[in-house]
């Protein structure tokens, strides 16, 4: 599919990569899935750090967003872009302070995992839903590295970072690491 654009290509986005992480992470064996520690991510970590990040967004899309100054939002690329270039500049210390902490529950189970991330799935969906697709340009989130964004930019930046994890575990595990 072409860059999503509208509220509803993103969407179907969304439920695209729900699905596509639920059908990698059920297919690996468990064992597998919780390597690593908070310092270094094994696929648990991932998936956790998604699920947080979709509760983080569903949290903001629920109050009363600012108006954003531009009312203008960048495009799918131009996100990946800026997202790139925050991820690249931004100081390790930094990033572990603004959301690169995921701790994995003791004991918990690859299913007890992928249902509180198809949980936070599909709420934020259903938060983006109830937002008219003119809004998402008018309103503004911050991000903790990228900074300000259009509520659009914050959705598309959701789609690319949970495409961006899906592709970190994979390469990860075909590595043997």
């Amino acid at each position: 599919m072409a860059h999503p654009v509208t509220r509803d290509e993103i969407l179907a986005e969304l439920a695209s990569n729900s699905d596509a992480l639920a059908a990698f992470y059920g297919a690996q064996p468990e064992a597998r899935l919780f390597t690593g520690d908070p310092d270094h991510w094994g696929p648990a970590h991932h998936l956790v750090h998604l699920t947080m990040t979709s509760r983080a967004i569903v949290r903001g899309l629920g109050t009363e967003l600012p108006l954003h100054p531009t009312g203008h939002s960048r495009t799918y690329g131009e996100m990946i872009a800026a997202a790139t270039d925050a991820l690249r500049s931004a100081p390790r210390r930094e990033m572990l302070v603004r959301g690169r902490v995921a701790v994995v529950p003791a004991g918990a189970s690859r299913t007890e995992l992928l249902e509180a991330f198809a949980a936070a799935c599909a709420e934020l969906c259903t938060a983006a839903q109830a937002w008219p697709d003119a809004d998402l340009d008018r309103r503004a989130l911050t991000h903790p590295l990228i900074g300000l964004m259009t509520a659009r930019e914050m959705l598309l930046f959701c789609v690319f970072h949970e495409r961006h994890h899906l592709k970190l575990v994979r390469a990860m595990l075909e590595s043997g690491g």
